[in-house]
């Protein structure tokens, strides 16, 4: 009689993940085991776990009694390992320090690197519950775009933080000096109220400066709609109280340092933070250092911002400072400002804005075959 190959058993796992499927088969079968197919599971498993890993194994390595030694099981030793040499080959998951450098191009775009490397594991964690090509598949172009860390990258970028392009009824914009506070609040004046129809009343309460308030009065002015200035949080409460229950209140706040805000910033602050019906947005400047924009943020913690805008996008070539403070504070993007101009320079946050800022820097690799 022909030799005959020993049987080979196989055998599906299941697990929410693919990691988990393969320890529980490589506890089961054995560290010889071979991964022979990973993929979701069907609808009728789903029960058993989120995914299924096919294992196959020679029967020897659990104990049963080897054949004959009439060679054949050496062959499909051998055989065995042809296939994981080739699995191995056909895997999408890249060692670090390969031709995939996410984490070192998010540093060198700003990113924290924390957040970088953070980034990079969980687009691996992504990459490997990718199913594996089946054995015995027709050979195929695949593009490296399709498997490689790109795509997972720029997912774990948009999920680490959330946009939301709109204002209250109420608003108010606080933030330190210089970013931009009173024009950014003309610009959502003219694109949020007066583009839509809405009656629109502006408040200064930055009247402790000379002529803090000039400037906004002279916008609304221009734009020809009501402007009250006000000195302290009691008469901010009666101006807003006095508004019309329909029209957009727009409250412009002085740009306060660290020193200025525990002095004069304090009960104005408080304020914001009690009333729960003003929308109060940070603002700050894009193309300020992340570690800045994290000191000035959480100084102004005290008036509960709900949402936060960036000033001068157009003065750096990288939003990794917007991703990282939009992160780490778990606070939303409301709008982005990028100029001077009023009303065009201001647009509303998109997670494709921020997001593109960042993975057109990320490495691409053309077109390759797999063997």
């Amino acid at each position: 009689m022909p030799n005959q190959k020993p049987p080979t058993l196989v055998k599906s796992f299941f697990a929410e993940s693919v990691q988990a499927a393969m320890e529980k088969a490589r506890l089961e079968l054995g560290p010889e085991s071979l991964l022979l197919d990973s993929r979701e599971a069907p609808p009728e498993a789903r029960h058993l776990g989120e995914y299924e890993a096919v294992f196959g194994t020679c029967p020897e390595t659990l104990g049963v009694p080897p054949p004959p030694a009439d060679g054949s099981v050496e062959a499909l030793r051998q055989e065995i390992e042809e296939i994981r040499d080739l699995l191995g080959r056909m895997t999408p998951s890249a060692p670090r320090g390969c031709s995939f450098e996410v984490e070192q191009t998010l540093l060198d775009a700003g990113v924290e690197p924390a957040l970088a490397r953070q980034i990079e594991d969980a687009a691996r964690q992504r990459l490997a519950r990718r199913s594996v090509q089946r054995i015995g598949s027709p050979r195929q172009r695949v593009k490296v775009e399709d498997r490689d860390l790109l795509p997972h990258a720029a997912e774990e970028i948009a999920s680490s933080f959330s946009v939301c392009p709109e204002i209250g009824r109420i608003t108010a914009l606080v933030g330190p000096p210089g970013s931009g506070k009173t024009t950014t609040l003309v610009k959502l004046a003219v694109t949020q109220g007066l583009a839509r129809g809405r009656v629109v009343r502006l408040i200064s309460a930055d009247t402790a400066r000379i002529g803090g308030a000039e400037h906004l009065r002279a916008y609304a002015a221009i734009l020809g709609v009501p402007f009250q200035a006000v000195e302290s949080s009691a008469a901010l409460a009666q101006a807003i109280e006095m508004a019309p229950p329909s029209a957009l209140v727009l409250i412009d706040t002085p740009g306060y340092s660290a020193i200025m805000l525990e002095d004069l910033g304090e009960d104005l602050m408080a304020f914001l933070g009690r009333r729960q019906d003003i929308d109060t947005h940070l603002v700050l400047t894009a193309s300020t250092r992340r570690e800045d924009l994290y000191n000035t943020a959480a100084l102004y913690e005290s008036c509960h911002p709900a949402k936060l805008l960036f000033t001068k996008v157009d003065e750096t070539s990288s939003l990794a400072a917007v991703f990282c403070v939009a992160a780490r504070r778990n606070k939303p993007v409301s709008f982005l400002c990028g100029g001077q101009a009023v009303p065009e320079d201001i647009e509303p946050a998109t997670k494709e804005r921020i997001v593109d800022s960042l993975v057109r820097q990320l490495p691409s690799t053309p077109e390759t075959a797999i063997a």
